[in-house]
């Protein structure tokens, strides 16, 4: 009897290690998911608002402007001039891919945007030691498990 009462504690001590081991790697996939839509959603009203408008150094603030609602920046900020210098690359970047290059002028990286933005996250990362994008209101895609682990 002992042997199997030790069987059991095992058994369960392995189950409740298990639990524990995929209640964090879900909550770590959460996290992914809820920031890859963030960034997809507003690099996506970023583009847009520049998109909008014909004027270059406008369609640049119009895409600035836009990141800075979503994430609740405002001119009563301190840092609000050098968040705004900071997300101009990305800006830029996006102004630059939308405008048709002349022939034999080299068109611009598609991936360019996204690694301007990510700059400015690592940037943001270090200068206020918070993630950037937490900012925004979760608008990602829920996930319900259909089993309760």
């Amino acid at each position: 009897m002992g042997d199997l009462e030790r069987q059991a504690r095992a058994a369960a001590r392995a189950e409740a290690d298990f639990r524990l081991e995929v209640r964090d790697r879900l909550a770590q996939l959460e996290a992914t998911r809820i920031a890859a839509y963030r960034r997809l959603n507003l690099l996506r009203g970023m583009l847009e608002a520049v998109s909008a408008v014909d004027e270059a150094a406008a369609a640049i603030d119009a895409g600035i402007d836009y990141a800075c609602r979503c994430t609740g920046w405002s001119e009563t900020d301190q840092s609000y001039a050098e968040l705004r210098e900071r997300l101009r690359p990305t800006a830029d970047a996006m102004q630059a891919a939308r405008l048709a290059t002349t022939p034999g002028q080299e068109p611009p990286s598609p991936q360019a945007p996204l690694l301007a933005f990510a700059g400015f996250e690592a940037w943001y990362q270090a200068r206020f030691g918070a993630d950037f994008l937490a900012l925004m209101a979760s608008d990602a895609p829920t996930f319900q498990s259909v089993v309760d682990f």
